[in-house]
């Protein structure tokens, strides 16, 4: 039996292209793994909690960060930490599709900072325009964030249709954003 396994082991890896294949395949199933075991606890196919936050640098009454979703638009709820580094490294890909008009709105809500200056330090360094929100921990709670960054595209009505933890890249947030259409 063992000798059998080897064999085709071997056959497999002497074979370049089925071998490359092979290789995509354990990887695709590898990086999906981690993605359904990252998102298992997000909620997903209901309606987005209904949250009222100050806007950064604003004064006056609270932003809802689905305003845009009852416009009958698709676009992204992005949470962050100030001191987080895959933040910073991909928020710019949702700033950039939305300014590009590749997703129809985006709103990043900061959780887990000191101040608002922390966080106004944190937008002025990535350069970001999108509205910022500032959440607090019940905002975390009713989003079920536990991991930064992590954002949930929104539908049209309002309802979240896929959500991710970690870094994305922009093609990956257009990509979410253009199937939830």
């Amino acid at each position: 039996m063992i000798q059998r396994i080897r064999a085709t082991w071997q056959s497999l890896r002497a074979r370049k292209w089925l071998s490359l294949a092979f290789d995509a395949g354990v990887l695709l199933a590898v990086f999906f793994s981690i993605h359904a075991w990252q998102t298992r606890d997000l909620p997903v196919d209901e309606l987005a909690p209904a949250t009222r936050l100050a806007l950064l640098g604003a004064t006056g009454s609270p932003s809802d960060s689905r305003a845009a979703a009852v416009s009958g638009k698709v676009g992204i709820v992005y949470f962050f930490a100030p001191w987080c580094g895959v933040c910073r490294a991909s928020i710019g890909n949702l700033d950039s599709l939305v300014a590009r008009g590749q997703v129809d709105w985006g709103t990043v809500v900061a959780l887990d900072y000191a101040d608002a200056e922390e966080v106004r330090d944190f937008i002025d360094r990535s350069g970001v325009s999108l509205p910022v929100l500032l959440g607090d921990a019940q905002t975390a709670a009713d989003w079920s964030v536990r991991a930064f960054p992590t954002y949930y595209v929104i539908d049209a009505s309002g309802r979240i249709d896929s959500r991710s933890v970690g870094y994305s890249t922009w093609l990956g947030m257009w990509a979410r954003g253009w199937l939830a259409q």
